[in-house]
């Protein structure tokens, strides 16, 4: 992870050796310097861990929820209802710089609408939601979405196609202090309780009964759990634009580690999905240093063939 972060650090138009990061980081060096690692590339760095980690633990809570492995935030409708949600405020607000912390809100309004929205139709008196019926809504619905997106994109001007398009893509774009403490106290919040539920989330693995017999209400706890996962994805994907995967890729993978025990699994999910986030990004940076590649494009690459994986492996 270190290494990463110093060739992150080190990579783009103006190349800064880890000699001088060292240097800057004592103290020293050159004002340009500090203005490209500090005020750039730094938050670019902090925001992908934070991303990361938020993505992979929102999936691991909606994985762990619906006992479903092929189960992710971007297959639930949340990043298709953030980026309408963008375009939407794109296409009408006509100033958008002086609005522009309003942008990561909306996508919090639309990926939380998205969400309840899939649980309307998903949930059945008799039986509740179940995940398979969640799941497919959200498949459906977000390609609703996409089509509306389409002809969204006749009513905005050349750059706000661009910006809208890199969003969707998944390119990181609130990488400024100012993003990174507007993000943090959801972040801290929704992690925190989160974590305080490990041993709720262990119940889901012994069925409803074993848990009814514990005093634990699962149908409560499950709605709670992803309210509190869909909204930790929402914030994330805000200012970081339409990742997917993450949260399908890490659980899965730190199940196949270390098990079913959420006390050690969300720990690993969360590191896994930083490094993966963080690597996506050192990577992308170092194909093209002039041109940013989105990261959830080079996540994709990774992401969909393990996704064909998993529906072979699932019965």
């Amino acid at each position: 992870m270190v290494i990463l972060m110093v060739i992150n650090l080190n990579t783009g138009q103006m190349r800064i050796s880890p000699s001088a990061i060292w240097n800057l980081l004592a103290g020293k060096g050159t004002y340009t310097q500090s203005l490209v690692i500090f005020d750039f590339r730094m938050p670019r760095i902090v925001v992908t861990l934070l991303v990361g980690f938020a993505l992979a633990i929102a999936g691991n809570v909606i994985q762990s929820t619906t006992q479903n492995p092929m189960a992710d935030t971007s297959f639930l409708g949340i990043n298709s209802g953030a980026g309408i949600a963008v375009m939407l405020f794109i296409a009408l607000v006509k100033n958008q710089d002086a609005n522009l912390f309003l942008l990561p809100t909306m996508a919090l309004v639309g990926a939380l609408i998205s969400t309840v929205i899939v649980f309307g139709f998903s949930y059945k008196k008799e039986t509740g939601i179940t995940s398979n019926r969640m799941l497919l809504t959200g498949v459906a619905l977000s390609g609703l979405y996409s089509s509306i997106m389409v002809l969204l994109t006749l009513k905005l001007s050349p750059e706000n196609y661009q910006f809208v398009m890199n969003w969707l893509a998944g390119s990181i774009w609130g990488t400024s202090w100012e993003f990174i403490l507007m993000f943090l106290p959801w972040f801290i919040i929704c992690t925190i309780f989160i974590f305080s539920k490990m041993r709720v989330l262990d119940t889901f693995n012994l069925g409803d009964d074993v848990a009814y017999s514990l005093g634990i209400n699962l149908k409560k706890e499950r709605i709670i759990l992803i309210a509190a996962a869909v909204i930790l994805a929402g914030v994330s994907v805000s200012i970081s634009g339409g990742i997917g995967f993450i949260g399908l890729i890490t659980p899965n993978l730190s199940r196949r580690v270390i098990g079913f025990k959420h006390s050690h699994q969300l720990v690993l999910s969360g590191v896994l999905g930083s490094f993966l986030l963080l690597a996506a990004d050192t990577v992308g940076k170092v194909i093209s240093s002039t041109t940013e590649i989105p990261v959830g494009i080079l996540v994709a690459v990774i992401g969909a063939p393990y996704f064909v994986y998993i529906l072979m492996k699932t019965k």
